[in-house]
């Protein structure tokens, strides 16, 4: 589609200077002081946040890293891993120097509009280009500035540019009010779900754990394979990251088999209950063997593996109560140890928690009542998600239109060619070059 008075750029005809980081030798955390010339990093363009500072340099190494320097107006990109996000150096911005995972971009302003920029680079357009020559065997890496510099950029005169950047924001912040929303209706359905599980504490007969469950064992950590095993003849050892509450524990790591021992004494069985004893945070999971494939489970060192009394008390019950707010709060209360060392849940103090215990007739109502109602918060949670990724799908949409000149309207594109500064960008160009 012809657009009037657009023109095809490369991307080094937009730019001023494109400057990868130092090498490593040249920037070593050995010559960090306390104070100085501020280190930018990745966290910073990733998180487009320039409040924290964690490395300086003094004036000598400054001055030696001086083509490497970066300041307010200036725009970083991160290199390697998390790569291709972009952040523009604010106005407040110390002085200081790119760091090895880094590039530094200035433009020419004359050319482009910097919000334009800034929109165009965050775009799958270009993301896509500058990404797709990534390369790397562990660590990802992004293009070069070789190979950057022939990429293309089509522009509209500046005037267009502008409101362009005007109606993307537009968009962009009717589009982020009904993300916000979204979200918010997240934490309320979290919100809820621990006020549903607050109905399992309500039985006024309460008794210990011990009373109510015919083992508990914590499991070991053999030599496996970071992958699930699919043969029912071969053993598998369930991993803290496994075990996740309100939800079946199905993810597995295929143990080696030179690494089986005499240890494996007990296959975890559908209705087992998980708990992580160590870590930051208590997780609880049930167990649910539903699949003819499932291999033979264990549960490692740092999970517990409790076995209910089934004619006492109903497997789904007792999870539903352990993780419930007023539970979880007790067995973190109830772990030993330091930040430092580890805390750790033992045995000895988790068997004494109290457990809500009232007729197993109430304890299939309760849980046919808390499973109708989370099925209800699960079909909400799975239209949110839907909405959210279809939300992103549009802010792409958006780009895509705006930078293919698709984006305003006739009406728009009038008043642009009004203003006293439109022309052609291919004039605009030719009249930069001449001055």
């Amino acid at each position: 589609m012809k657009r009037e008075g657009w023109k095809q750029f490369k991307f080094e005809d937009i730019t001023i200077s494109l400057k990868r980081g130092p090498f490593g030798g040249d920037l070593k955390k050995s010559f960090f002081v306390e104070s100085g010339y501020r280190v930018y990093e990745q966290q910073h363009a990733i998180n487009n946040d320039f409040t924290l500072g964690r490395y300086f340099i003094d004036e000598e190494r400054f001055q030696k890293l001086k083509a490497c320097a970066v300041g307010p107006g200036d725009y970083i990109v991160s290199c390697s891993g998390t790569m291709g996000r972009i952040a523009r150096l604010p106005e407040n911005a110390p002085i200081g120097v790119i760091n090895q995972a880094l590039l530094r971009i200035r433009i020419n302003e004359d050319l482009i509009n910097p919000k334009y920029f800034i929109d165009f680079f965050r775009s799958k357009i270009f993301q896509n280009e500058i990404l797709r020559d990534s390369r790397g065997s562990g660590m990802q890496n992004m293009a070069g500035i070789k190979e950057i510099k022939p990429i293309l950029i089509e522009l509209p005169p500046l005037p267009e540019q502008r409101a362009i950047v005007a109606k993307i924001e537009q968009l962009f912040s009717e589009l982020d009010n009904g993300i916000a929303n979204l979200k918010a209706a997240q934490e309320q359905l979290k919100v809820y779900r621990l006020s549903v599980l607050s109905a399992v504490m309500s039985s006024k007969n309460i008794v210990p754990l011990s009373d109510i469950i015919e083992d508990l064992s914590q499991g070991w950590s053999p030599k496996c394979l970071n992958k699930a095993s699919e043969d029912k003849d071969e053993w598998a050892v369930i991993k803290t990251t496994a075990v996740q509450p309100g939800k079946y524990v199905e993810a597995e790591n295929k143990i080696l088999p030179d690494s089986l021992e005499p240890r494996i004494q007990h296959e975890i069985q559908s209705g087992d209950i998980l708990i992580t004893r160590a870590g930051p945070r208590v997780r609880v999971g049930i167990c649910c063997l539903v699949k003819a494939t499932r291999p033979k489970l264990i549960n490692c060192d740092k999970v517990y593996r409790i076995k209910p009394n089934k004619n006492r008390i109903v497997p789904e019950f007792l999870e539903y109560s352990l993780n419930s707010a007023e539970q979880l709060r007790k067995i973190e209360r109830m772990k030993t140890g330091s930040s430092d060392s580890g805390l750790n849940l033992t045995q000895s103090r988790f068997v004494k928690l109290k457990i809500p215990l009232p007729s197993l007739k109430e304890q299939n109502q309760t849980v046919q009542e808390i499973e109708s109602r989370f099925s209800v918060c699960d079909k909400i949670e799975e239209s949110i998600t839907e909405s959210l990724i279809k939300a992103e799908a549009l802010r792409q949409s958006i780009l895509k239109k705006a930078f293919a000149g698709e984006l305003l309207s006739e009406k728009e594109l009038k008043a642009c060619r009004k203003e006293p500064d439109w022309e052609p960008a291919e004039n605009l160009l030719e009249r930069l070059m001449k001055t």
